[in-house]
């Protein structure tokens, strides 16, 4: 954990705004290759699942890394609008203000989207589901922290109990995500949520 907060404040020393604080936390978490030791275990995933709100027991941990993360910055100081902690990724939109959510077109119009959580619906479940999560309806999702926007398609993110692609069973890490416009990544997301 410590290890963590040591890129944290080295970078933050010149940028000291919270955004820049958050991707550099998550940077710094990408940097120490965080992998699972088993289906949702292992120490760093075992202190998200703690650190996140969550009992520390396995179970996914996309959401509960966000949470940590939001946690962290905010005791080192910042303002963080966190709906959670919540061990579920599609709460993170259910749960926010509405001052707080970026609807899924508008993501390329936010002139800084460096912090933003994405959330999406899971790429095993069917399409539809998105729908039912924009309605309130609890629904299975992924979530993660959002780095950079490229031109009008593409969405760079790192996230937990990912395999780079998505939600992970059993071989799960910090990892890049990116988002395609017209993927089904794209297809399944709910929105963005402003939490710094």
């Amino acid at each position: 954990m410590l290890k963590s907060l040591v890129p944290l404040i080295r970078r933050g020393v010149g940028s000291p705004d919270a955004k820049s604080a958050l991707v550099s936390l998550v940077e710094s978490y990408l940097d120490q290759d965080i992998v699972e030791h088993g289906s949702n275990k292992g120490p760093m995933v075992e202190f998200f699942q703690r650190d996140g709100g969550g009992s520390g027991k396995p179970s996914p941990w996309c959401a509960l890394f966000v949470s940590s993360c939001l946690r962290t910055l905010s005791r080192c100081g910042f303002t963080v609008r966190n709906p959670g902690p919540t061990g579920r990724a599609v709460a993170f939109w259910q749960k926010a203000e509405s001052d707080q959510r970026i609807a899924r077109e508008d993501i390329f119009k936010v002139k800084d989207p460096r912090g933003l959580v994405f959330v999406r619906t899971r790429l095993s479940k069917d399409v539809g589901q998105r729908l039912r999560a924009l309605e309130g309806i609890k629904t299975q999702g992924h979530t993660g922290i959002v780095i950079s926007v490229e031109g009008g398609t593409t969405i760079h993110c790192i996230a937990g109990n990912s395999s780079g692609r998505g939600h992970a069973g059993g071989s799960g890490a910090v990892a890049d995500e990116v988002i395609e416009k017209d993927s089904p990544q794209w297809d399944r997301v709910v929105g963005f949520v402003r939490v710094v």
